[in-house]
């Protein structure tokens, strides 16, 4: 492959192709793991894990998803015009943590809030009621991962101080695993049992609440855990929480990140490649520099580690890679020249992989992929 799209000439900006084909399928292979009754979340935080949220939100809100996660009121301000137009019923939640200060661009964006925090609900209800708004909370409680929320016997007494107040009220409790991939892991049902406690306190009290726990991971693992709503995130963007969760769920992989060569090059045997010099050609090699790195989101960590797919090859990343470029070893790879595509992973380069070989998570990949590289749905 030539060209970045079909019919267009190559050009310098890298390009992450999203599949919304495969998208759709991944949200359908969660509400086929969860059934018919309970509630999916799609999880679109951080641009959608790299994917660009717009374009996965619009896709998931025409596949029938009406409940969209985010992390911070300003990714709940960019969709909340989008699901207006293109789901008017669609529900945004935003689960990051805000301070009082965040109100009222908060309630200015229509989005409900997870929370643990007293004054943040305070803050929530007073701008609430100067605007006419009740203001929805899912009540945060802390089960073992130690990041946010409440303690599981303070949740009648939070949930009724909320109910105390006028402009909010309190629609759900939620909380979140630290070892949902471990299928068997005390951990996880001890977390399960941290909510459940909570549950069962606020029925007894009559004040039963719908209640969310499950990530990606234990939408696959813990059918116990799916409750009243899941929340996929990782697994709606065909990549496995862990790798040995591979087979318990039906994903497609959705970005492929390419980038285009921008120079090619025979270096001589003994010749240093890229800063520091850390590779040092063994015989004459043939160079070709694409034009990706790490501010693009391709981990500096895949120095002398990754490989990339070009003319339908694996190429081995030699050298550091660069804020702006990665060189690549293309010796007997014929066919490369400027205006190649490599394709850094998806097409027939696992992120999880490249992961793996990074010391990282395939999460962290695709979420640092920069605002400068062109998002294109396909």
């Amino acid at each position: 492959m030539r060209d970045m799209a079909a019919g267009a000439a190559p050009s310098s900006i890298p390009v992450a192709r999203i599949d919304s084909g495969a998208l759709v399928s991944n949200y359908h292979e969660a509400r086929r793991l969860v059934g018919d009754r309970v509630a999916v979340m799609a999880m679109v935080k951080s641009d959608a894990y790299g994917h660009g949220a717009l374009g996965c939100a619009a896709a998931l809100a025409r596949a029938g998803c009406s409940v969209f996660g985010v992390a911070t009121w300003v990714e709940a301000a960019e969709l909340a015009p989008l699901l207006a137009a293109a789901a008017p019923l669609a529900r945004l939640l935003l689960f990051g943590g805000i301070l009082p200060s965040d109100a009222e661009a908060v309630v200015e964006t229509g989005a409900e809030v997870v929370t643990q925090e007293l004054a943040v609900v305070e803050a929530l209800a007073a701008r609430g009621r100067a605007t006419g708004r009740e203001v929805s909370v899912h009540v945060k409680i802390d089960t073992g991962m130690h990041r946010l929320g409440i303690d599981p016997g303070d949740a009648v007494a939070f949930v009724r101080r909320i109910g105390a107040l006028q402009g909010v009220r309190a629609v759900a409790i939620c909380s979140h695993f630290a070892q949902a991939e471990s299928v068997t892991g005390e951990v996880t049902a001890g977390q399960l049992e941290g909510l459940l406690r909570a549950d069962r306190a606020l029925r007894e009290a009559g004040l039963g609440l719908p209640r969310h726990m499950a990530n990606s991971a234990a939408i696959m693992t813990r059918k116990e855990a799916h409750l009243d709503m899941v929340r996929p995130g990782i697994m709606l963007y065909g990549i496995h929480p862990d790798a040995g969760l591979r087979g318990r769920a039906v994903l497609r992989p959705v970005m492929r990140l390419q980038a285009c060569v921008v120079r090619v090059a025979d270096i001589a045997a003994g010749e240093g490649v890229s800063y520091g010099h850390t590779y040092r050609t063994a015989a004459v090699t043939r160079v070709a520099t694409v034009r990706c790195g790490y501010a693009d989101g391709y981990s500096r960590h895949l120095s002398n580690l990754g490989t990339v797919l070009v003319e339908g090859r694996e190429a081995a990343v030699l050298g550091r890679v660069c804020m702006d470029h990665t060189m690549i070893d293309v010796t007997g790879i014929e066919g490369v020249r400027v205006g190649s595509v490599a394709t850094m992973w998806g097409g027939g380069i696992c992120v999880e992989d490249m992961a793996a070989r990074a010391g990282t998570i395939a999460y962290e990949l695709v979420a640092r992929v920069g605002k400068r590289v062109q998002r294109i749905m396909e």
